[in-house]
This record gives C-alpha cells, sequence and structure tokens, in this order.
C-alpha cells in the first residue's frame, strides 16, 4: 500500500509530463501501482475494510487460551480440529490487536525535552581501562581531559 506522500509525488510526476514506466522507476514501484494511483487520480490512501477471519471466534480463542495455558501454538491445532481455517499468524495478530494473552506494554517513564536540548543516555555495562584508569565506555563520547 503506497503513502499519501507517494501518491502525491506519482499524480505531480504525471501532470508534468512523466510517462508510467518512468514514475516507477524513480519511486521505485511496480508500474501497476503507478497505474492504479493514476486511475483513482486522488493522493488519499484507500480504505481497506476487511472483517477479521478471527472476529467470530473471539469468545471460543479466549476461553482456549484459558484452556491450553496461554499456549497459542494449542489453541491454533484446537481452533483448526474444529474446522476454523485460521493460519496461525492470524491468530497471533488477533491476540495482540485484542489484548488476548497479553497486556500491551507501559512506557517506562516520560520525557521532555526542549527544542535543541540534548541527552546523552548512557546504559553501557562495558568498562575499559584508559590512561591507567577504569573508565565507562560512552559511544561517540571521547574525553580528552
Amino acid at each position: 500500500m503506497l503513502d499519501q506522500a507517494t501518491r502525491a509525488t506519482i499524480l505531480n510526476l504525471h501532470e508534468r509530463g512523466h510517462g508510467v514506466r518512468s514514475i516507477a522507476r524513480t519511486l521505485r514501484v511496480s508500474r501497476d501501482a503507478v497505474r492504479a494511483v493514476l486511475r483513482s487520480g486522488t493522493d488519499q490512501v484507500p480504505h481497506l475494510d476487511r472483517p477479521e477471519k478471527a472476529g467470530a471466534l473471539r469468545d471460543e480463542i479466549a476461553e482456549l487460551y484459558v484452556k491450553d495455558n496461554g499456549n497459542l501454538v494449542r489453541v491454533h491445532e484446537d481452533l483448526c480440529a474444529a474446522g476454523a481455517t485460521l493460519s496461525y499468524q492470524a491468530l497471533t495478530a488477533f491476540c495482540r490487536r485484542h489484548g488476548i494473552g497479553h497486556e500491551p506494554a507501559k512506557p517506562s517513564g516520560r520525557y521532555h525535552f526542549e527544542p535543541g536540548e540534548e541527552m546523552q543516555h548512557d546504559t553501557s555495562p562495558h568498562q575499559a581501562r584508559i590512561g591507567g584508569k577504569l573508565d565507562p565506555i560512552r559511544k561517540g563520547v571521547v574525553d580528552r581531559a
């Protein structure tokens, strides 16, 4: 799926008289993609409204997740045995999107920096002996004092 900026560029280049092949080569996209954008005549990214395959199985997936002790491989096997046609990748993506089996990661903190401020965050556990003194190794920092 091409983003809005790429679509706008395709339309702009076409208005300037560039051909489909030239645009495709320049932007490194397929000629079919260029033709599709030109046919649409707009830089708006089309909205895909696809129903989720696992949507109807949500309650069953949640029950199987508990029954199978959180093992999604077993959940997938149980679903397939019951006749579901769902890939393992689709199942795991569905579970991530719907919060089945794990909580979303919580931010570890908030950082606020004014424009132009610079932050160095050194978490390296490595040290080196330099000039007989043991110093922490910091990427990109050279202390010549």
